[in-house]
Parts: structure tokens; sequence; C-alpha cells
């Protein structure tokens, strides 16, 4: 296609890129200059909440979810509002459950917590789930976007990926966690403008917002905004989406470093409550005006679908054609709407890189070499910044010549982090959780996560599945064809029957439920069949478990409770060094310990 993109289109994407470019620079020269690696990856630990929200949310909201999300309540109805509740309740379980951990060790990368907790092995096995799912995430996310663009504004796929893979491991690199943080809350409202014009001028051009309603009426859309059918097989109906969008939110923001990162950087406990909750709650606000947007566009489109018309080959270039029908001859609009959806990108990618970079210093290069000068050690992992940026533009590359299938898989993928959100919550929640539950606790959701990507590879969505999309009002030549296997897909008149196994076709947003509960429960079982044989004098450290076990645990009978002493680690080291390490000064320090 020939590019639909101006000279003054161009020049303001350069601009806002460059504006994110020169808030790493600022960070690197004139603020702090990052020359410490708490500084680097901690902020000093100085940031107020609201910018460190504003940053969860964004980097959260990527460049597939800003034409994905889209796409997917265009063809498949906005059953995806309902995510924004989860949020909003997942929001509330971190804030008072998981974030109050992390945040009082006063660790660096949350996977020290498993250390502490269990044992390096854990730690170590969790550390690699990370990476891995990282790449196999990050690729799709930094290739889909740019497919979509490259397919219907002729922009460059090579261009696409480079300059996101670019600006965002610059700013990352010499800027350190700072610059992350506030280029997300930059580039935050180049994404909520562009949101809104997109949507604005589908209303106006539908003729309102009662004919939006009307079109989406007749078109079986309003009837999908509340389904509560119990059927797990409907993959955006009420329950899959509140529940799996619960456990969405605890696995990829709780315990995944990439976004938790941003939760220990706050300049007190306080605040980062406060940021994960407004966080959690400004993405829910995006997510749900990318699924609004959606809506609109399909009662804008309503009687000849772009898609079965021929005029774009995937169901995600459906924004991107709205964008280059409606705005080519308004100048620098469409460069805008561009540098939105590279905002939405360049904040999960920078987000990546700095969370690889933190999880590779602590877990790796601390271990190693444990007298490292700190300035040091900051200087060699702005060089592993380098490299992460480097090895995830070539993950994309790889994204791009594997093709789309991988953009089916993505959400599937994320769900492989289920098993951490099932370890973590089996350390602060069983006391007798050991290091074999959780290893092969681990094991067994990592090994049911892949059984179901595998499946979803073999098994494909068929294509024609979900609510109907008119033709009424423009004729399908009849040498168009329609090759997709998407799970967004677009419709006939009489959809095909799913003939793939029951069990692989449960909604994808179950599937993070599933790896989690797997991975807690098989923990449960093993650490309480491994551990029968207590002395009486096993003690563990109130610091790793949750605050909200403690205090519901402290309200439960004692001829319930298991004889295990919960002691306060951290007042026991500070009575010990008081008494200049007496024996007697320890003992005094755990004289008001719970047994549990």
């Amino acid at each position: 296609m020939e590019n639909a993109l101006g000279a003054v289109d161009i020049i303001v994407l350069i601009a806002i890129l460059a504006i994110s470019a020169g808030i790493g620079i600022y960070y690197a020269t004139f603020a702090g200059k990052q020359r410490t690696s708490k500084e680097y990856f901690l902020a000093d630990r100085s940031m107020h909440w609201f910018p460190v929200g504003v940053s969860l949310a964004v980097s959260v909201v990527s460049g597939i979810a800003f034409i994905g999300i889209s796409s997917l309540s265009y063809y498949q109805g906005p059953g995806w509002w309902v995510c924004a509740l989860s949020r909003f309740i997942g929001g509330l379980i971190i804030a008072t459950a998981i974030a109050p951990v992390f945040y009082n060790l006063k660790i660096t990368s949350i996977y020290e917590y498993l250390e502490r907790r269990f044992n390096p092995a854990v730690r170590y096995l969790a550390v690699i789930v990370h990476v891995l799912t990282t790449f196999l995430v990050l690729g799709v996310m930094i290739y889909a976007p740019a497919l979509a663009l490259n397919a219907v504004t002729g922009l460059s796929i090579t261009v696409s990926i480079l300059t996101v893979g670019i600006v965002c491991t610059f700013y990352s690199t010499i800027g350190g966690i700072k610059a992350v943080i506030w280029t997300d809350f930059f580039q935050s409202f180049i994404m909520i403008v562009g949101i809104l014009v997109v949507t604005i001028t589908a209303i106006v051009r539908t003729g309102g917002i009662a004919e939006v309603w009307s079109r989406a009426e007749e078109g079986e859309r309003t009837n999908l905004i509340f389904d509560f059918r119990l059927d797990p097989t409907l993959a955006l109906s009420f329950w899959p989406t509140l529940i799996g969008g619960t456990f969405f939110v605890i696995s990829f923001t709780a315990v995944n470093q990439n976004q938790a990162q941003r939760i220990l950087t706050c300049d007190s406990l306080r605040s980062a409550k406060l940021s994960v909750v407004w966080g959690l709650l400004l993405q829910a606000l995006l997510e749900g005006s990318v699924v609004f947007m959606g809506f609109v566009l399909f009662s804008y489109y309503y009687g000849c679908d772009p898609l079965r018309d021929g005029k774009i080959s995937l169901p995600d270039q459906v924004v991107p054609f709205f964008m280059v029908e409606v705005f080519t001859s308004a100048p620098g609009v469409n460069g805008f709407l561009i540098s939105a959806i590279f905002s939405a990108t360049l904040s999960s990618v920078s987000t990546a890189i700095n969370g690889l970079t933190t999880v590779t210093g602590e877990s790796i290069v601390r271990r190693f070499w444990p007298t490292l000068p700190d300035g040091r050690f900051t200087a060699i992992m702005k060089g592993v910044a380098v490299i992460y940026g480097v090895l995830l533009v070539l993950m994309a590359w790889v994204a791009s010549v594997a093709g789309r299938s991988l953009a089916v898989i993505v959400q599937r993928i994320i769900a492989l982090l289920g098993p951490l959100s099932g370890v973590v919550l089996l350390g602060m929640f069983v006391p007798r959780g050991n290091t074999k539950g959780a290893i092969i606790g681990i094991t067994a959701g990592l090994a049911v996560g892949i059984w179901m990507l595998v499946g979803a590879l073999v098994y494909p969505t068929p294509p024609g599945l979900g609510p109907p999309v008119s033709m009424e009002f423009c004729s399908l030549s009849n040498d168009t064809v329609l090759d997709y296997t998407d799970d967004i897909s677009a419709t006939s008149a009489s959809p095909p029957s799913d003939t793939r196994p029951w069990v692989y076709r449960v909604s994808f947003l179950y599937q993070g439920v599933i790896n989690t509960v797997c991975t807690f429960l098989v923990g449960l079982i093993v650490s309480f069949a491994t551990s029968s044989q207590y002395t009486g004098n096993d003690t563990i450290d109130m610091e790793v478990l949750s605050p909200v076990f403690i205090s519901i645990y402290r309200k439960v009978p004692d001829s319930w409770k298991y004889k295990m002493k919960l002691v306060n680690q951290g007042e026991a080291k500070t009575e010990y060094k008081r008494e200049a390490g007496k024996k007697a000064s320890v003992n005094r320090g755990f004289e008001n310990d719970t047994v549990i």
C-alpha cells in the first residue's frame, strides 16, 4: 500500500519520540546521573505514588492492547469491559496482601523473596520462567502493531521495530527506572488523546451516541455487555473475564518483576499501596476506553465490515484502517495517532528492559561477583540493558518470520506467569509451604500451561466464531480470500461448529487461573506430605507472610493451629545487636511469638 504518512505526520512522530529520548537524557545528565544501583533500579525509593501509578497502568496497556482489544471488542463484543472491574479487585488484593511483603523486605528483585522464603533453586526457577515469558510476549508486542501499521499505512515493519527498539533501549539504559516512569507518564497523555480522537471522530461520523447504540443493538453487540452464562468455553462472558482478569492482574503486576519494580520505587509503603490502586484503576479506564473505541468502530462500519469486504486482511487492522480512511487529509493527525500506538508499545518494552536488567543484576551478577563496586556494577547493568534491547528487537524479528500465529497465543503465553503467582501465594499464605512443594508446584503449573499452549497451536480457534457482522451495504468480491486463524475473527451468516476437544475450547482467560491454582494446590499437597515431622521449635519469619494472612490467622482458635512459631526476624536481629550477641537477648526478642 502506498505510504499514507505525509511530511507533517513524520515530523510529529519524530518530535514525540524525541521527547521520550530527551527524558532519558535529562535523568542521565542532570537528575542524579544514575550512578548507583539503588538509584538506577529503584530511584532511591523516592518516587511519588501518582507517576508510579500512571507508569504501572500504561506499561500494561501495550500497543497490541491498543489495537488488539479494540479489535476484540469490534468482532467479539464489548465483554472485555468486565476486565475493568477485575483490575479494581486485583488492585485491592495486591495492595493489601502482596505488595506490603515485597516493599517491607526492601528487596530490589521480587524473586529475592522466593530465595528468602524457600531457597535459591526456587528463585532461579522463577527467574527462568520470567525471562522466557518476557521474551516471548515482548517479541509479539513489538511485532504485532508494526504488522498492522505496515499493512494499512505502508510504514515499514523494519522501521517500526527498530524505532521502538532503539528509542526505548536508549532512554531505559541511560536514565534508569526514573526515565522509564516519567517517560511512561508523558506517553500516557499521548495514548489518552489518541484514543479520544479516534473514538469521538467515529461517534460524530456515525451520527451521535444514540445512533452508535442503535447500530450496535442491531448488530447483536449490546446483549453481550452483560453475559452471565456459566459456560467456560465462552471467551468473553462475565465470569471468565472477571475471574481470569483478576488472576491476570496478580500474575502480570504483582509477581512480574517488570511491573512490580515500579511499586518498590515509592517513598513509603502507603505510597506503594496507593500507586497499585491508582495504577490499576487507570488501567481499567484505559482498557475500558479501548473497548468502547472498538464498540464505536463496529457501529461506524456497520453494514460494511472492512475485513469481509477485503479492505484489510487481519482483524487487528481495523483501527489503523480507520486512521488512514478518515485522517489522511488532516496533516499531522495520523503521525500523532501512530505515535500513540508507538507510545503504548514503548512503555511496555522499556518496562521489560528495566525488569530483565534488574533480575540479571541481582540474581546473576551479584551472585557471582558479590564484592563488585556499586559504580562498576551500575555501569555493567547499563551495558546489559543495551544487550536486552537488541535481543528484544531480534525476538520481534523472529515473530515476524514465524507469522501471526504467535499473536494468537500471546494471552496463553502470559498465562505461563501463573505458576509464579501460585508459588508466591503458597509462600505468603501457607506457613508449612516448603521448597519441595514450591519446586514441584511450579513444575506442575508450567507443565499444564505448556500443554494448553501447545494445544492452542495444534487446535487453533476456527474462523467464523462469534457474533455476526453485516455486509448489507457493500459487496464481497468473488476473488477476496480471507486467510486467518486468529481468536479474533470475522463471522459468516452460518458460523461453523467448533470441533476442537472441549479442554481447548475453554476461554483463554481461564488459562492463568488454571496454571495458578494447579501450582498452589500441588505445592500445598507436597508441602504437607513432606513436612509432617516438626520438633515444636520450628519458626518462620513474619516478614515473608502476607499481613492479611497474619491478621486472619491470629483470630483462629489455638486448637486449629499447627505448632510452628511465627517470629519477626527483623526485631530479633535488632535485639541481638543491642545485647552484643547474647543468646538471652534473642530469646527475649521471641517472647511475643505467635504460634501457628
